[in-house]
């Protein structure tokens, strides 16, 4: 798209920020900005208008700028944006995860140059060869059955970079079972996701060379969700930014600071924002919900912000539950009595404007029958989902919702399916393959084209069309290519997908004919017109006798989920958790206790 049609594009969005001081702060800053977002506060918006303008006025090709973000589902929202801009993923403009900028933009091009103990061509481990490493190495070192947890492991290794430290080598077994299950992958010519992250802040960290060369390519890094990024990426954008002269916009919020298990610390971007070289911009502004759940939230988090409802008037339902019969009894009273009269209470409103959240997959089990049982189609997003969201099982969902009918109105639009296809190449190919590709999978897009339609067979023909060629000809694909194989596994005849249509699988990241089924944690960045919380009982949510700092990220899970909410919340408990010492009755959740308390206070002043 012409550059003149990107500038109109995002020139009359920007308009818009105009009455919010927050906003426009953040989009005129000119040097190293930090924002920090409350939940429904448009952080999403101003970042992509503020890419687009660093894109149309701070930059020239082939200088860009990187936009890093936690997740493929976040940076498949912010690629789906900037599209709408007229910006796509090109060589001066990545959009992506920590770990794919630091596969793409770091390791690949300078790790031999840096001789680091790393194997080349750089290979991803699939989940399933690390899994095994992981245990292979545990049992030899502890033998079978040791208390020791791969997550502890993972935690280990990313929160704690240096490896002379006290603090490496005062988790003795960590250690030893980090640094044998590294050299396993060694052997086998394979890094896993973690090894990015570390030796790309290494890199960075120990050649100073780097930097310019970083900042010739990129002058500008923007951070989505800069809290769920972690120590190593921290110690990356205070490398290249404060050292390098690459320009930082980070984006983020402490108070949703909900992956401390992986070695994240919302406190990082505390300090980044309190640096005297760095703007601070904060957005207080809600735009999602009522005024009375913007109110509830920050009663639930036990923090003052100040944030305000930028619809004050609009009603809104908050509703504490009691259910008997437990888990299954909050599920089958979610689905036969809460969603039917949550449907009726609105004209127009569908499955799709309703989520169930729940702690984990095995409550989502619960969940999930229930659902079935009442005859609901629903999506679920959760570690028991058939298939993990990666960059090549997002594209295919994309590339579905094209060709069932999205190519009229170009969402997506087809020419970003083709440069995320040409981006999956990490061998470069000469612009006149370039051209024959995008053709080639063009062609194939077109012929695909079906109102309705299995999703199995929508899948079959787009690998035996190119994809699979791709993922044979590129072996750092591995690891997505064994999600691919999970995802055709789901769709076959017996899989848990097997009757999923080509429409449902091109919204199986949000669709209005179906039930949101999701974690707390999967639930962040998302928004509802009506969240129902189920299992929100002592021993759940938060888990018992929980260290102080544990049950800090538990208030927030809870606030996370609060916060998704724009017109109603429900949420159930029953008093008691199953356990596998049987039936315990240790109470509600106490975050309950205290939001009720609260409420009733703040109600009758």
């Amino acid at each position: 798209m012409p550059l003149r049609s990107v500038s109109a594009a995002y020139l009359a969005q920007a308009a818009d920020l105009a009455g919010n001081q927050g906003q426009q702060a953040a989009y005129d800053s000119t040097g190293n900005c930090v924002v920090l977002a409350g939940p429904g506060s448009g952080k999403t918006k101003t970042l992509v208008l503020k890419l687009a303008r660093i894109m149309a006025e701070d930059v020239r090709a082939p200088r860009g700028a990187a936009c890093i973000t936690y997740s493929q589902e976040c940076a498949r929202e912010l690629t789906r944006r900037l599209e709408r801009l007229g910006l796509r993923e090109a060589p001066n403009l990545f959009i992506g995860t920590v770990h794919g900028f630091c596969l793409r933009h770091l390791l690949m091009p300078y790790s031999r140059l840096a001789d680091l103990p790393v194997p080349f061509p750089l290979v991803v481990a699939t989940q399933r060869q690390s899994d095994q490493a992981i245990k292979r190495i545990g049992e030899r070192l502890f033998g079978v059955g040791h208390p020791n947890k791969p997550m502890d492991l993972g935690r280990h290794r990313r929160s704690v970079l240096d490896r002379t430290s006290v603090a490496w080598t005062r988790e003795g077994e960590l250690a030893a079972w980090a640094d044998g299950y590294e050299a396993e992958l060694r052997r086998l010519g394979l890094i896993d996701f973690d090894d990015l992250v570390i030796f790309g802040q290494r890199l960075v960290s120990e050649h100073d060379w780097v930097l310019p060369l970083l900042q010739a390519k990129f002058p500008v890094l923007a951070v989505d969700e800069y809290q769920d990024l972690g120590v190593a990426l921290h110690r990356i954008v205070e490398r290249v930014a404060f050292d390098g002269g690459v320009r930082l916009f980070a984006v983020g919020d402490p108070d949703q600071s909900i992956y401390g298990f992986t070695g994240a610390d919302g406190a990082l971007l505390q300090e980044l924002a309190e640096r005297d070289d760095v703007e601070r911009v904060q957005l207080q502004l809600n735009y999602r919900s009522a005024s009375r759940i913007v109110s509830a939230s920050e009663m639930a988090l036990g923090e003052v912000r100040g944030y305000q409802s930028n619809d004050p008037d609009r009603q809104a339902i908050i509703e504490f539950v009691q259910c008997a019969d437990g888990l299954e009894g909050q599920a089958a009273h979610a689905v036969t009595e809460i969603i039917p009269a949550t449907l009726a209470a609105k004209p127009g409103r569908a499955l799709g404007d309703i989520a169930i959240l729940y702690r984990d997959y095995r409550a989502g089990d619960v969940v999930a029958e229930a659902a079935a049982a009442a005859g609901i189609d629903f999506v679920r997003v959760d570690t028991a989902a058939p298939y993990r969201k990666v960059a090549l099982t997002s594209w295919i969902e994309d590339c579905a919702a094209w060709c069932s009918g999205g190519w009229r109105e170009a969402r997506p639009q087809l020419r970003g399916l083709l440069d995320r296809w040409l981006g999956f190449h990490r061998t470069r190919i000469s612009e006149a393959q370039a051209r024959d590709e995008s053709q080639r999978l063009t062609q194939l897009l077109w012929s695909l084209r079906i109102e309705e339609g299995l999703a199995r067979d929508f899948v079959t023909a787009v690998r035996a069309g190119m994809l699979d060629a791709l993922m044979t000809a590129e072996r750092g694909l591995a690891d997505q290519r064994e999600q691919v194989d999970r995802m055709s596994s789901a769709l076959a005849v017996g899989g848990p997908l097997a009757d999923l249509d080509l429409t449902s699988l091109g919204g199986r990241d949000g669709s209005p004919l179906h039930l949101n089924l999701l974690t707390l944690h999967s639930a962040k960045g998302c928004e509802y017109d009506v969240v129902i919380m189920v299992g929100l009982d002592l021993g759940s949510l938060p888990w018992r006798n929980e260290l102080p700092a544990a049950r800090r990220e538990s208030r927030r899970l809870f606030y996370v989920g609060l916060t998704r909410a724009r017109d109603e919340i429900h949420m159930l408990y029953s008093g008691y958790v199953d356990t596998g010492r049987g039936r315990m009755h240790w109470g509600r959740s106490p975050f309950l206790d205290e939001l009720e308390a609260r409420m009733e206070e703040a109600e009758g002043e």
